[in-house]
């Protein structure tokens, strides 16, 4: 709606305290009059509107615009009766507000009649309401609505519910044989559930409980209420789990390894089936190479597994006669490894999931799993809530600012979809190094992409990418695209004594520039310039010596599924760093 200030007239109040100055602003000049103090029955002091009821399209309500001085929009909401019609998150300030016809007793206005402004105790001068209610001068038609306008109960319970009417100040109740009660708009708990969330009787001659709703199914939904069927009037109704139960979180997981599957994996191993360089690698690296040539290995990626975890613990939560066991439970989506990897957290709710979540995580060793976040931080650091652009937001676990720290890889990440799209019709440098090493690259601008400490990574070089996964061994496996219409300089630092292996890929030439392994101790660096026009730089190890690379031609299976067809979180890294794995396993075979 658009407001002309020129036609608008703007009343202003101050709530009982004297704390804010409420700014109510009237487009059409409805409002003709207004009482500072008209007392309601039962629910204390209002501000009494008086609505002029001639004109145009006045059926429907008022035109009104809400402001509170010193006040972001965000810090108050707007209350319809009991029901809010504006929450705190939302920043509108404009509504078309009904308003009731002729109201004498406003302690039966209903919906239509009685509003509330609340400000948030985080507004400067903490909280206020201010009360008003809208009023028509008179009225020649009936208002109906629903007894109670909106309600919360437990499933299994009733609501009994009755639609009355009112024409200037009088009340009553319509016959229930006039009546037709509708239970519609059912919606699940969860997003992976189609249900009906409850009942109603009709009047009738075996049905003698006309206007009873009764709840069956978790969720919300609307009940209507038709005469000659044009619907009249409207109720929500919110249906939560029964809250007479205790959790039990063994129980959960006890339905967790019965309900998520095995990967195929393990049955190929059984059956002789794994290609011999897949053997003695972890269940879900193989599965994620697997996934490039076999679509049913595509349903077990780290990303696949959190959807059915998500799902898993989805359903459960807003099935009746199950949902108990995660009463006080909350759960989400995470990552870890700078979002390499994706898994699914379940904590008490109101503690922080970083400290006290059991994380469930099929993928590692292709079968049902969980574990203390602690160790799962250990293997797959650092850790965060999904940053995933399907979860973002959306579950308590991925609304903390601080964990898109990594907004630069995110970006990359998003950017990619796939290698084709970093590589693109330049090619590209597409690298991989193992072992107690970190990997920070740096182009001719002087921008950097890596590991800046052990803690800490920078994502500075544009159309680029990198990430890191713990091998287990408290090393790390890093792989990294670069585009290849620059040189770079890649510092190659280990923070434990041990033996790294590193070698590049020109996607032009296909020439694999191999290091070999060597070894280093903690604290020591490595360096070597990469560059597209020259695969024979050499890298100068700690000690001042040079190792000419050598230079491989490796035969490398093409995938037989493209990527955009698995959709899956997580995916599209390990097709990155698929051509890496193959050449790898080509070369130690």
């Amino acid at each position: 709606m658009i407001f002309v200030a020129s036609a608008a007239t703007t009343y202003e109040f101050q709530d009982p305290e004297g704390k804010y100055t409420f700014k109510l602003t009237f487009p059409d000049e409805d409002i003709v009059g207004f009482d500072p103090v008209c007392h309601v029955e039962g629910w204390g002091d209002y501000i009494k509107l008086s609505v002029d009821m001639t004109g145009e399209n006045k059926q429907t309500g008022v035109d009104t615009k809400i402001e509170v001085e010193g006040v972001d929009a965000k810090e108050w909401m707007v209350i319809k009766r009991s029901y809010p019609i504006k929450r705190y998150y939302n920043s509108s300030d404009e509504f078309m507000l009904p308003y009731s016809s002729g109201c004498d007793q406003l302690q039966y206005c209903g919906v239509h009649a009685l509003y509330a402004v609340k400000v948030s105790s985080k507004a400067p001068k903490g909280s206020a309401t201010l009360r008003f209610t809208l009023v028509a001068t008179d009225d020649e038609t009936d208002d109906f609505f629903i007894v109670p306008a909106y309600q919360e109960i437990e499933c299994g319970e009733t609501i009994d519910f009755t639609l009355k009417k009112e024409r200037n100040g009088i009340y009553s109740d319509v016959d229930d044989n006039e009546v037709e009660w509708i239970v519609g708009q059912s919606r699940s708990l969860s997003d992976f559930r189609s249900v009906t969330i409850g009942t109603i009787d009709n009047a009738g001659i075996l049905k003698s409980n006309a206007g009873v709703f009764t709840s069956e199914e978790i969720g919300t939904c609307t009940v209507f209420a038709k005469i000659d069927g044009e619907r009249k009037a409207q109720s929500e109704v919110v249906v939560k789990c029964p809250s007479d139960k205790e959790a039990d979180l063994q129980e959960v997981i006890r339905l967790y390894q019965l309900r998520i599957p095995e990967g195929p994996y393990h049955r190929d191993l059984k059956a002789g089936k794994v290609w011999s360089s897949f053997i003695g690698m972890k269940p879900g690296t193989a599965t994620n190479l697997y996934a490039n040539l076999n679509d049913e290995y595509g349903e077990f990626t780290c990303g696949s597994y959190q959807d059915k975890v998500l799902r898993f613990l989805s359903k459960m939560q807003s099935t009746p006669g199950e949902c108990h066991l995660l009463n006080g439970y909350d759960f989400g989506p995470i990552e870890g490894s700078y979002s390499a990897h994706h898994a699914t957290v379940v904590y008490p709710k109101g503690t922080d999931w970083k400290k006290t979540g059991i994380v469930f995580d099929p993928w590692p060793q292709q079968k049902p799993e969980v574990m203390p976040i602690a160790d799962w931080e250990k293997t797959f650091s650092p850790i965060a809530g999904d940053t995933s652009p399907g979860s973002r937001h959306k579950y308590n676990t991925t609304k903390d600012p601080n964990d898109y720290q990594y907004a630069a890889w995110t970006a990359a990440g998003d950017l990619a979809q796939g290698t084709g799209d970093l590589i693109g019709d330049m090619g590209a440098l597409v690298g991989f190094g193992q072992c107690p090493v970190n990997i920070l690259i740096t182009d001719s601008n002087g921008r950097q992409l890596g590991a800046i400490d052990d803690s800490n990574m920078v994502f500075e070089i544009p159309d680029a990418f990198i990430t890191r996964m713990a091998d287990g061994e408290g090393g790390y496996s890093w792989y990294f695209i670069l585009q290849n219409t620059d040189e770079y300089d890649v510092d190659i630092t280990a923070f434990d004594d041990g033996e790294f292996e590193f070698f590049v890929m020109n996607t032009n030439t296909e020439q694999l520039q191999n290091y070999g392994e060597r070894v280093i101790k903690n604290g020591e660096v490595a360096e070597v310039e990469l560059s597209s026009q020259d695969p024979t730089t050499p890298m100068t190890l700690p000690d001042g010596s040079e190792v000419i690379p050598t230079l491989e031609e490796p035969v490398i299976p093409e995938s037989t599924l493209p990527t955009e067809e698995k959709g899956l979180p997580g995916f599209e890294l390990w097709m990155t760093a698929f051509v890496i794995f193959v050449v790898m396993l080509f070369r130690r075979s």
